[in-house]
């Protein structure tokens, strides 16, 4: 990978374009400078769909961005919105769209019937190259023209209806959603002005627009591309004064490619992650699929809140110290009968709504090879610490073959959990690679830090061998039977924002995206992070752990109320009185509803000291109380 990361700065729907740039080696930072929101006024769509109800053949509705339709029906209504457009299509009206985004975003009746180009230029050319639809049986509007319903953007460019309407056609447009820049200066903007990034990548007029703005004048270094998505924002980009790396197309694997040419990435051979979840995995089973656990992680709000600890397995349980009282950790990790065993012994014990497979960051690495052992009192020690590029090129790789323990262990589980969702694990990049460079535990991580600023060269090449083996360990346990994956990052809080953007979120973005195309929800979870949540969600995280720095409702506030949270009872509190305990789970459960959903947990991991029988009141609590109403 280059040491510099390309810039995507979209809304949303930027992993499609990170998925890309990862198939060519290319590492990218991911910090929105856009947000979207449906248009103020909101008569326009009403009219719009007013006018739906009684179109048919004399009509035809181009959807042109996979946001119009969410926006539309947030505005109007779910069910009236498409009530009002199947009847259309009932009666005859064409549907066209731009990409397949744009067309998966819509009802199933539409999006089967969809008509599809790639961009706004090749709609018009698609639309115009159809014989005009006819008006018959209707006298009175014999002599008027056909229709063409443009809903969409409030910045919408007019080269389609413009191009439409030479062409013959009577052109509504109506204003559904608005894009804008963020309402303060990303850190990513300064960064862009200093030549942290390679290249920026622009999909759209507004991000253009905001590009301009939070340069504010500020020429873009001539080391860092333009990159342009399709003719329309090339367009815009050249308006506004920018010199572009232009491609022709807006689709991905097109943009990923120009940006491969112009900053050396490999050439695409084949798809890295071609795997899918096999048939008989038990995500597809109807009682793991429609768990309290994968609902929450849905965002949608199950009938009752689940909850689950992290570090649930482990010296607070007697059965567990029973178990484990002849080996060590790692021993004890790598044994498949003793850690399903040790997964399975909280779900019988508290009766949680999911199991989280035991093993430890440390195993993957001792899998492939790596001298560390976890010392009793002190944690992961490294023979051999890795402090320059000669360390990390003699780092060895992990084989497929040396998991073989691990699936193992998940078979046990998942055959023994028939309707107990299984979460499997790693440590991010971040924290893995700091106990690699310092050796041992040590919470300010000068060496970390040394090797990050001084040769930033040596840490990516770190962190790529690092994520490689977090995808290859997660993505072996999902295979196995995980249905959902966490990403710990118990160090990362240290960093500024700005070192994480740069320095971290590209890795910890490649580890998440390859397990996003397996399809499991993915939660992220990393202590002291308040001020690095937002972009550890948008590293591609569909569910965010909060730690005891934030409250659940501060964020929300932050994550602008759109993502499932988990946590975030504090641990200390469980060795407190039972009032307080009560008071503690109670004011959780409250934050939480504000947010499209909740999975309730401890801010941390359960500590070693902890009686069982409190965890074993809080599951109660929890599936005792009411259940939330999403965003109450």
């Amino acid at each position: 990978m280059t040491v510099r990361p390309l810039l995507l700065i979209r809304p949303d729907g930027n992993e499609r374009d990170a998925i890309a740039l990862d198939r060519f080696g290319l590492a990218s930072t991911i910090d929105p400078w856009l947000e979207v929101r449906a248009a103020d006024d909101s008569a326009p769509a009403h009219r719009m769909t007013g006018f739906l109800q009684s179109s048919g053949a004399q009509v035809i509705l181009l959807i042109t961005s996979p946001r119009t339709w969410q926006h539309w029906a947030q505005q109007v209504g779910v069910a009236a919105l498409e009530n009002a457009a199947v009847g259309a299509v009932d009666r005859g009206m064409r549907v066209f769209c731009t990409g397949p985004a744009t067309r998966d975003s819509l009802p199933a009746k539409l999006a089967g019937v969809a008509q599809m180009a790639p961009n706004a230029a090749e709609l018009a050319r698609l639309v115009n190259g159809r014989e005009l639809p006819r008006i018959t049986g209707d006298p009175d509007n014999a002599g008027l023209p056909p229709v063409a319903l443009i809903p969409g953007s409030t910045i919408a460019r007019k080269e389609l209806p413009e191009a439409l309407e030479r062409a013959g056609w009577h052109v509504l447009r109506s204003a559904i959603y608005q894009t804008h820049p963020v309402a303060r200066r990303p850190e990513s903007a300064e960064l862009l002005a200093s030549g942290a990034f390679s290249a920026v990548v622009l999909r759209s007029p507004s991000a253009v627009q905001a590009l301009a703005e939070f340069t504010g004048g500020t020429p873009i270094p001539a080391s860092t591309a333009v990159i342009t998505a399709g003719p329309t924002t090339s367009a815009a980009a050249r308006e506004a004064g920018f010199t572009v790396q232009a491609c022709p197309s807006a689709h991905p694997q097109e943009v990923a490619a120009l940006a491969a040419r112009l900053l050396g990435g490999r050439a695409l051979s084949q798809e890295i992650y071609p795997e899918a979840l096999p048939a008989d995995h038990p995500s597809h089973s109807g009682a793991i699929a429609d768990s309290a656990l994968l609902s929450a992680c849905r965002g949608e709000r199950p009938a009752r809140t689940p909850v689950w600890f992290m570090r649930q397995a482990g010296r607070s349980l007697p059965e567990y110290r029973a178990a484990r009282e002849s080996t060590t950790m790692l021993e004890s990790c790598l044994d498949p009968a003793l850690a399903a065993e040790l997964t399975l012994q909280p779900v019988r014990r508290y009766g949680v709504d999911a199991a989280i497979f035991y093993s430890d960051i440390m195993v993957p690495l001792k899998l492939a090879g790596v001298d560390v052992e976890i010392e009793p009192g002190v944690g992961p020690v490294l023979a051999h610490p890795v402090r320059s590029r000669d360390d990390i090129a003699a780092l060895p790789t992990l084989t497929d073959e040396a998991l073989t323990p691990i699936r193992e262990a998940i078979g046990r589980v998942t055959t023994q959990l028939p309707d107990v969702p299984l979460i499997g694990f790693a440590g991010a990049p971040f924290t893995v690679a700091s106990y690699l460079v310092e050796g041992r535990p040590n919470r300010t991580h000068p060496r970390t830090h040394e090797l990050m600023h001084d040769d930033p060269q040596a840490w990516e090449a770190l962190l790529e061998w690092v994520a490689e083996v977090d995808i290859a360990f997660l993505r072996a346990q999902v295979l196995a039977g995980a249905s959902a994956v966490q990403l710990f990052d118990s160090w990362v809080g240290e960093l500024s924002l700005v070192d994480y953007l740069v320095h971290v979120q590209p890795a910890s973005g490649r580890v998440l995206r390859a397990l996003g195309e397996l399809g499991v929800p993915r939660i992220h979870f990393g202590t002291g992070t308040g001020h690095l949540l937002v972009a550890m969600r948008d590293a591609g995280a569909d569910v965010m752990g909060v730690g005891a720095d934030l409250t659940l409702d501060a964020a929300n506030e932050l994550l602008g109320g759109r993502t499932p949270l988990q946590g975030n009872i504090d641990p200390a509190v469980l060795a407190g009185s039972p009032e307080a305990v009560d008071a503690a789970v109670a004011a959780v459960l409250t934050a939480g509803g504000a947010a499209p959903a909740h999975i309730v947990n401890l801010a941390h991991g359960v500590p070693k000291d902890t009686d069982p029988d409190v965890l074993a009141h809080i599951v109660d609590l929890v599936h005792g109380a009411p259940a939330a109403v999403k965003g109450h």
